[in-house]
């Protein structure tokens, strides 16, 4: 490990940690105003049992009621992120307000109660709030206009992506997604990546999400390619219980749809824990393979440097930003991504589609995006 990232991992857990310090405190001032006979070290410390408790889920091996623990620090990261913003909006605002008024900081101690209390409201609201929007399933539909002249005259795509199955609320959302994917009545499902949330046994009903999956009704198939969270240990029970549900892998692989379009799998360059013995090629030796006389659509998880295709490519469908999820990492994946959610045209390149998501990573929350499944009307240019 180089000097830079020590550096970089040592600041993160100072500050994650002051942070925490800062929620944990802040906490105690506020249960102290509801409960002012029980010190505020037993609520600061409580809220330190929690953080800890929460990470259990989030270790890479096998534990005890690991599923519990995963749920319950999904939640704890949300819960976090609402805490830190809520806290230092309201002693920010507080402060500005002593400052302009010329209030003398003793009044603004006073204050801190009442302030942390209106802080823990604001992150109840938020929460509930975000949980169910993560939960309303939306409908956006693209007209694709294809200019190559082997493209299918009319093709209907669903796309779906960033499942996570095993994550909290995934496999709850499953049966209005299925429902929804074959009242669109599509010619081909295609799923760029995430379907696993890192951990196959962390699926409470494997056997119920099979079963929902393998009815996925679409005249041309359901294909897959695999994103960063489809890896790891687990990997081959993933793509075992993929082919058993009747959707096909590509792994830097590609088929032939309807002699039309030419549909290109690609492994994610950043899988956690890796996939197996199998790895990303370079992406021109890879379009080199490929047929030259049809349409090309990629199925690239990441959409990291979407210049790499050139004109060989006519279409890129991702996942994995899902548009930040929670405000304000919104504003985080347009700065990262230079197309982070919906379709845009990459100069002397392909068109890309980027979707949200149907799913959700790490809080079953979302804030400022919506979780949506993609209706994609393919049609060639007269």
């Amino acid at each position: 490990m180089s000097i830079g990232i020590f550096i970089g991992v040592l600041l993160f857990f100072v500050l994650f940690l002051g942070s925490n310090v800062y929620i944990g405190r802040t906490l105690g001032q506020g249960f102290k105003k509801l409960f002012p006979r029980v010190s505020k070290k037993v609520w600061s410390y409580g809220y330190g049992a929690l953080v800890i408790l929460s990470f259990i889920g989030m270790l890479p091996w096998a534990v005890p009621g690991k599923r519990i623990f995963a749920v319950l620090g999904a939640y704890y990261i949300g819960f976090y992120g609402f805490a830190l913003m809520s806290f230092l909006v309201l002693d920010v605002g507080s402060f500005l307000l002593m400052f302009l008024t010329k209030r003398k900081e003793k009044g603004r101690a006073k204050s801190q109660g009442a302030r942390a209390l209106v802080g823990m409201g604001l992150i109840l609201v938020l929460m509930v709030y975000s949980t169910y929007q993560a939960n309303l399933l939306h409908v956006v539909h693209y007209d694709v206009q294809l200019t190559h002249p082997q493209a299918p005259e009319k093709m209907r795509v669903v796309l779906i992506s960033d499942l996570h199955l095993g994550a909290a609320g995934s496999e709850k959302r499953l049966p209005e997604l299925v429902a929804r994917i074959n009242g669109a009545e599509p010619d081909l499902v295609v799923i760029p990546g995430d379907i696993f949330d890192d951990d196959f046994h962390l699926i409470k009903d494997p056997a119920k999400a099979k079963a929902l999956l393998s009815s996925i009704s679409a005249t041309q198939g359901v294909y897959a390619s695999l994103g960063n969270h489809d890896g790891g240990e687990t990997f081959p029970l993933m793509v075992n219980f993929l082919e058993e549900s009747g959707i096909t892998v590509l792994m830097e692989d590609y088929v032939l749809i309807e002699e039309e379009l030419l549909l290109l799998g690609r492994l994610d360059p950043s899988p956690i824990g890796g996939f197996g013995t199998k790895e990303r090629e370079e992406t021109s030796s890879l379009l080199a393979k490929l047929p030259k006389e049809y349409p090309v659509m990629v199925l690239d998880h990441t959409p990291s440097d979407p210049w790499q295709y050139g004109e060989k490519v006519d279409l890129v469908l991702s996942g994995h930003t899902h548009g930040g999820q929670v405000f304000p990492l919104n504003l985080f994946t347009r700065v990262l991504f230079e197309v982070d959610y919906g379709m845009e045209k990459i100069h002397k390149g392909p068109l890309y589609v980027v979707t949200s998501g149907s799913g959700t990573w790490g809080p079953p929350m979302r804030l400022g995006t919506k979780s949506e499944l993609v209706i994609l009307d393919l049609f060639r240019e007269n």
